[in-house]
């Protein structure tokens, strides 16, 4: 009887076992098969934490937001600044500087200030537009002595060249002289003090002063020469950009400098312009001419003010080609950066109902240039007027009439000598 009841009792106790496995496989089916047990697994996958990839997106996200935040207030301040220098033209064109100042450095400040004010209306501009417009302006007011309101910061890193001591020959006029320097780029370059001591016994001669860690120049004064100067230079050596300020008299000196062994060499083009003296170049020979007197070429008679615009407008025909092209594309900043500022130039100039003939002139120059720059030939040459061709057509008759009458002279001489001959006999 005991081991009856004791049997029941297993049996039941693994029928018990079997009716909970059975009931917990139906709740796991059921979790799988039912949309409520569905949605609440996959939104506990969903808070499960992201993938790498997942994560560099977000990532990637915050940094876009952050840069878009900053880039923004930046902008601002840059069209501001540049603001700030626009307003200065009024004084600008009412000063001494302006009016004493050279064509070159006009020029620049007339191509800045109006491209400066195209970009300041212009609400597609680019950043970077702003930022090279107001570099432009700054630049062009320092040139004629005006003091930035703005800091403009240089992003690009200080980039060295290959320099080797030039090999050309130079004589002044006409007889060799001894002056050592580098060619760069195809130009010759050379120390101001060894210019001035190759100088010093012409016309074109100039005194050097050093003081308050400011170089002047003068023009016509004497140089006294010192034991550093004229050494040789190294054969290679390396040379980075410098803007040292040198003055002339009393404006900034406008030239191409390198540094070089820490000392400073000048383009002679460049001083040739500013002091005062010729600089050509005898290709046969590889020789290096200076004069000492600067050759007056003959001014041409300025084109009338519609010719010009007429010229200035088709210039700017194929401003979307020249864009387009692979030259543009392949140009470094400063070239890129040159041709904009003067297509806005030019624009803001034939917009200008007040804009004058010499204007329009320096702003025709500067845009064939920018595009000869990128490889494109101008589209315009602007001619001279019929007054000049005719007065050349004259002088060269004169010049022919000259001609005649000196051999007309000498054969009246040859045969006063023969009859004085014969009577002599």
């Amino acid at each position: 009887m005991y081991n009856k009841v004791n049997l029941y009792f297993r049996r039941k106790i693994i029928m018990n076992k079997k009716l909970t496995s059975l009931s917990l496989a139906g709740v796991m089916l059921l979790s799988t098969a039912s949309p409520v047990f569905a949605a609440t697994e996959a939104a506990m996958k969903e808070t499960k934490e992201p993938t790498k990839m997942e994560q560099l997106v977000k990532d990637g996200k915050e940094k876009m937001t952050e840069a878009k935040e900053k880039v923004a207030p930046k902008l601002e301040e840059v069209k501001e600044a540049l603001n700030k220098e626009i307003a200065k033209e009024k004084a600008v064109r009412e000063s001494k500087n302006l009016k004493e100042a050279k064509d070159d450095v006009i020029t620049n400040y007339e191509n800045a200030i109006a491209a400066a004010k195209s970009i300041a209306n212009d609400k597609e501009a680019k950043p970077e537009q702003f930022e090279n417009a107001l570099k432009a302006l700054v630049e062009a007011h320092e040139k004629l002595g005006f003091k930035a309101d703005a800091k403009v910061e240089e992003k690009k890193e200080v980039k060295t060249v290959d320099v080797k001591a030039t090999t050309q020959k130079v004589k002044l006029d006409g007889k060799d002289v001894v002056i050592y320097g580098y060619n760069i780029d195809g130009y010759n370059y050379f120390k101001l003090r060894d210019l001035a001591a190759v100088l010093k016994d012409s016309k074109a001669k100039f005194g050097v002063e050093y003081k308050d860690a400011l170089v002047t120049l003068t023009k016509g004064a004497d140089y006294k020469v010192a034991e550093t100067d004229q050494k040789e230079v190294k054969a290679m050596s390396k040379g980075m950009l410098t803007n040292d300020k040198v003055m002339v008299g009393d404006k900034a000196l406008t030239a191409t400098a390198y540094k070089v062994d820490d000392s400073n060499y000048y383009k002679l083009r460049d001083l040739g312009e500013a002091l005062g003296f010729g600089v050509d170049f005898d290709k046969a020979t590889n020789t290096v001419l200076l004069m000492s007197e600067k050759e007056v070429k003959e001014e041409k008679v300025a084109p009338k003010l519609e010719e010009l615009k007429e010229a200035v407008k088709k210039e700017l025909v194929n401003e979307k080609e020249v864009r387009e092209s692979e030259a543009y594309k392949k140009a470094d900043d400063k070239v890129k950066s040159n041709f904009e500022n003067a297509v806005a130039a030019a624009k803001s100039l034939l917009a200008d109902e007040k804009a004058t003939a010499e204007q329009f002139t320096n702003e025709l120059k500067a845009l064939v240039e920018a595009k000869e720059q990128l490889g494109f030939k101008a589209d315009v040459k602007v001619e001279e007027k019929k007054e000049v061709k005719e007065a050349k057509k004259e002088m060269e008759k004169d010049v022919k009439d000259a001609k005649k009458e000196m051999k007309k002279d000498v054969k009246e001489a040859k045969e006063e000598v023969k009859e004085t001959a014969k009577e002599a006999k």
